[in-house]
């Protein structure tokens, strides 16, 4: 059964990393034609291996980072800034952001199950 948080967003199996997955909110592919770099902001969520989903806010950083935007509630396990070192062009620009955050994203979950 699909968590009701995020209902209707998909995931993304080739982005699947320790059992996390990315889900995209807004278009992670969607950036101005005439902008070469690519897309550089965007909402989202994680979806962790119990199936739990929480809410990302990505934009660009100069390292990987996540900080808590809000804490965990019975329905997500928060809601996050997260840093991604390059704009997404392609699928493996997102699969190489989402990898580099993951570590961090995992330290957040863990963190919010003892907060609950």
């Amino acid at each position: 059964m699909e968590p009701l948080v995020y209902r209707g967003f998909s995931v993304i199996p080739e982005t699947e990393a320790d059992g996390f997955i990315y889900g995209d909110i807004t278009d992670h592919f969607y950036f101005d034609t005439e902008e070469a770099d690519g897309c550089i902001s965007g909402d989202g969520f994680v979806q962790a291996p119990d199936g739990s989903r929480a809410g990302i806010v990505w934009e660009l950083n100069n390292e990987p980072s996540v900080s808590v935007i809000f804490e965990p509630e019975e329905d997500r396990w928060g809601v996050y800034n997260v840093g991604f070192v390059k704009p997404i062009k392609t699928m493996d620009d997102l699969i190489f952001n989402f990898g580099t955050v993951i570590p961090l994203l995992k330290e957040a979950y863990y963190d919010a199950q003892f907060r609950k």
